[in-house]
């Protein structure tokens, strides 16, 4: 039975798709090894892969072990030996004291087909805030202390005199505007100008250089649509809670699911530094204008 447990684990790995694991060059460096409790650090990855494929970060699996992703600063790929390598420069911060090892995971991008890949494992020794010997708690707040003085036995009959002299002007002031008013002939007002439809030009044109703007503007853009379109107060309901609206007034849960799927892109790219490739930004640019024509 104890020779058969180490060929049952080989037969276990060899089962795990090959994707998974990091190539010969793919790389993790960071540039401190020592850092404090939430104190952020930049690493740097470097991943191989074959000549038009793509790679994203994706952050938050169980390999980074409670390391968080701060943001991406920079991106870049070069060709090297027949095959193309990524150099992604992330900061990352740890929040749990004590040896920390994480492995950074990326997803390989080929056409419609995507890999994840662990990149070889980090250490950092991450330090506690306290002192040694410094106890878990919170301290108590001081006792609260006496100001000295009181407030004089005139100030709320002078507030209340106050605003009774108020109230009568502003009741005097609204009975002069009526009299003006009802003296004069009313005015023919002018037709009310349409309201400009909403446009997605300006997410058209930051969709390559600056992400973060142009997925807000999608965001925002097919928020006011579905908002007028269907009456309810889309800007301010969660992802969620608008495609629950969208189903309760009859859209097509298709319909409804597409436009969840968007937000959902959006408030990864504005709120937690996710960065989509090229092909995939402008394919959320070709989904929002449809859903925008769809709804208009």
């Amino acid at each position: 039975m104890k020779r058969a447990a180490p060929l049952l684990c080989a037969a276990l790995l060899a089962m795990l798709p090959l994707s998974a694991f990091a190539e010969d060059g793919d790389r993790s460096t960071v540039t401190r090894a020592s850092l404090e409790v939430g104190e952020q650090v930049a690493v740097r990855l470097e991943v191989t892969t074959e000549d038009g494929q793509s790679v994203e970060i994706n952050p938050g699996g169980p390999s980074w072990n409670g390391v968080e992703l701060v943001r991406v600063a920079a991106s870049a790929s070069r060709p090297a030996g027949g095959k193309t390598l990524h150099t992604l420069d992330i900061v990352v911060a740890a929040f749990v004291p004590g040896e920390v090892e994480f492995q950074p995971s990326v997803t390989v991008v080929a056409g419609a087909e995507a890999s994840p890949r662990l990149l070889p494992a980090v250490k950092l020794n991450v330090l506690s805030s306290l002192r040694p010997g410094e106890p878990l708690e919170l301290s108590p707040l001081p006792p609260p202390v006496s100001i000295g003085g009181a407030e004089s036995p005139l100030l709320k009959p002078a507030l209340g005199l106050g605003g009774l002299a108020a109230l009568a002007l502003l009741v005097a002031l609204a009975v002069s505007i009526a009299r003006r008013l009802t003296r004069r002939a009313p005015a023919v007002s002018p037709p009310a100008a349409s309201p400009v439809p909403p446009t997605l030009l300006g997410a058209e044109r930051d969709i390559v250089t600056d992400p973060v703007t142009a997925y807000r503007t999608l965001a925002s853009v097919v928020r006011s649509v579905l908002g007028q379109r269907y009456g309810f107060p889309a800007p301010s309901l969660t992802t969620h809670e608008l495609k629950r609206r969208m189903e309760a007034a009859g859209v097509d849960r298709w319909q409804a699911r597409l436009v969840e799927g968007l937000l959902e892109e959006c408030d990864a790219v504005v709120y937690a530094g996710y960065r989509p490739a090229v092909e995939r930004r402008e394919a959320d640019l070709t989904m929002a204008r449809e859903i925008v024509e769809a709804v208009s």
